[in-house]
């Protein structure tokens, strides 16, 4: 069952940069090489925060249990939620995200486990939300030096 959830943010700058961009283009320009730039800007932050376990606010997660009891890192006992995060970018959007079962659960939290399983009850553990898509303030820098070199790129353009 694919649970399809949307995180959007909204940057005056980042924004219009693209405007601009898009402006500079011929008319049917293709924007795609810019979202595949913000793209991989946006995959490569994502799982940097899994390394530093925060948010793209800088907010610290919550540290697991396992990773309390055990020592490690939350959300990287396997790393495959971290190493699932991808991007698709076309010529009008940039996509970021993991097709990761559980990677909803732990981005935004709430109930994980079965009401009832073949034995019975089954105890359902409340998680917190550790988000980590979005864009972080470092995120966003890069964005728009990206689009500054993509705007004078346009510009050459025949």
């Amino acid at each position: 069952m694919a649970v399809e959830k949307r995180i959007e943010f909204d940057d005056r700058e980042v924004k219009a940069g693209l405007e601009r961009l898009r402006l500079a283009l011929p008319l049917g320009g293709d924007m795609t090489p810019a979202f595949t730039s913000i793209g991989r800007i946006l995959k490569t932050g994502t799982q940097l925060r899994f390394r530093a376990q925060q948010s793209p606010e800088g907010d610290a997660w919550k540290p697991s249990q396992r990773a309390e009891a055990e020592g490690g890192q939350t959300l990287r006992l396997t790393s495959r939620l971290r190493n699932s995060i991808t991007y698709g970018a076309s010529h009008d959007r940039v996509e970021v995200g993991t097709n990761v079962v559980y990677g909803a659960i732990h981005h935004f939290g709430g109930l994980a486990g079965r009401a009832t399983g073949k034995a019975g009850p089954v105890r359902r553990t409340r998680l917190p939300a550790r988000p980590y898509l979005g864009a972080s303030e470092d995120d966003l820098s890069e964005i728009t030096k990206v689009l500054n070199h993509h705007l004078k790129g346009a510009w050459r353009s025949p």
